[in-house]
């Protein structure tokens, strides 16, 4: 499972900076319509803003995150050192576990925003 995300997230590479742009962007829209927004008429910007800053910054950090994932320790690797490859590719495991849970809340923050947003 970790070589997989890793792989997504190598492929992904390259969309980093233009997901940073796009976060900034959104974050920069969201600050001015709550500053210096009309809320009758910003209301309906207001919302995609804020879900287009949630998924760049979910993007981005899971690409950082997943870049580079430690290496599963080999069969002649015994002892400490096995053991340290372990712990870091559990914690891996768990960030990705966490990375899930994120994600579903994301999708179920953004469905009931779009909700709201359209209806």
């Amino acid at each position: 499972m970790l070589h997989r995300l890793q792989g997504f997230a190598r492929w992904l590479r390259p969309a980093r900076p233009l997901l940073v742009a796009l976060g900034l962007l959104a974050f920069a829209l969201a600050t001015y319509l709550v500053l210096f927004g009309d809320p009758q008429t910003s209301d309906p910007l207001l919302l995609p803003a804020i879900l287009g800053l949630l998924w760049c910054l979910c993007a981005v950090v899971f690409i950082s995150t997943f870049e580079t994932v430690p290496p599963a320790p080999p069969a002649d690797v015994t002892g400490l050192s096995r053991l340290k490859r372990r712990v870091a590719r559990l914690w891996y495991s768990l960030l990705a576990l966490a990375f899930l849970g994120l994600t579903v809340a994301a999708l179920l923050l953004t469905n009931r925003l779009l909700g709201e947003a359209l209806g």
